[in-house]
Order: structure tokens, then C-alpha cells, then sequence
């Protein structure tokens, strides 16, 4: 985006727009791609590090554990059911881009892994860890109340992460050694 002309720290609304952000009236009216294509739009360079960040840290929780295509899956996943909770929320229009509804439903499969005692931890680490992923799910969402942060497409991720992604992860996925 940059390398076009796209500011690195407040890109445009109509910019947004034009590299595939989820916008109520396009995504809707013939061009639902823009579910996938939001996920890899930013709105600046620090938006794009934090999530990529986020992205990192959690690769390294689940990868390993549930493999690189389950671990794509439940991204992209997560990422439509975020944006397709973000269209429903936001009935009035919504122009949203991030990689934060693909983030938060990857913090659903970890629920799911830590739940599920599908990641070798004693019961002590896998309270801190539960208490943990809880923490960080609760403060970005406390944090997203203000600001231009859209948390239907967080909660609409951590969802379909929790609830269908995460679990269809997990069919035959062996028992941790």
C-alpha cells in the first residue's frame, strides 16, 4: 500500500476502500471477497505491527501443536466470521480493516487447545495460561469500547475461533505427547 502512495501512519478511508476493506455497502452488494481481503488491510503501520505482533506470539502458542494449514484455516476463518459480525453489528455501515477478528479467534482455538487439554501443561500453567488469554481477550475488548476500534469483528472472531473453527481444528488431531 505504501509503495503506492498510501500513507504509512493514516491511510484514507477511500484508500481503505480501494485495497479491499470490509465495507457494508460493497461487501454486501456483490463483493463479499472483501471478508478475506480486510484481514490484510491496516490502517497504518502501527496497527499492522501490534496485529502482527499478537499474530507472532500466538503462532508460537499454537502452531507447533495444531499445524500451519489448521492454523491458516481457523485464521481465515475467524477473520470472515469477525467481518460478517461486524457487518451485522454495524446495520448503519462499516468501513473495517484489521487483522484482529482472525487474532481473536485464534485466542478461541488457544481456549479450545487449553480447555480441551490439548496442550502439555501441568494444571498450574494451564490456569495461568487460561488466566492469561482471559486477561488479554477482556482488556483489548475494555480497550476497543473507545476509538475507531471495531469489537463486533473481535467478538464476531473470538466466536467462530471458540465455537466452530477451533473445534474443527482439533478432529483428528493426536494426543499430546
Amino acid at each position: 500500500m505504501v509503495l503506492s502512495g498510501v500513507s504509512a501512519s493514516a491511510p484514507t478511508a477511500h484508500q481503505l476502500v480501494v485495497w479491499g476493506s470490509n465495507v457494508s455497502g460493497l461487501t454486501l452488494h456483490g463483493q463479499p471477497w472483501r471478508l478475506l481481503t480486510y484481514q490484510f488491510v491496516h490502517a497504518g503501520l502501527s496497527h499492522l505491527l501490534l496485529n502482527m505482533f499478537s499474530l507472532w506470539l500466538l503462532g508460537l502458542l499454537v502452531e507447533d501443536r495444531v499445524g500451519p494449514w489448521r492454523l491458516l484455516l481457523v485464521y481465515l476463518a475467524s477473520g470472515v466470521g469477525g467481518g460478517l459480525a461486524s457487518l451485522w453489528w454495524h446495520a448503519d455501515g462499516i468501513n473495517s480493516v484489521g487483522a484482529s477478528g482472525a487474532i481473536f479467534g485464534l485466542y478461541g482455538l488457544l481456549l479450545v487447545l487449553l480447555i480441551g487439554k490439548k496442550l502439555v501443561l501441568d494444571k498450574s500453567d494451564r490456569r495461568a495460561m487460561l488466566g492469561l488469554v482471559l486477561y488479554l481477550v477482556l482488556s483489548n475488548l475494555i480497550s476497543g469500547v473507545t476509538g475507531n476500534i471495531d469489537n463486533a469483528a473481535h467478538l464476531g472472531g473470538l466466536f467462530t475461533g471458540l465455537l466452530v473453527a477451533g473445534p474443527l481444528a482439533l478432529i483428528g488431531l493426536k494426543k499430546p505427547a
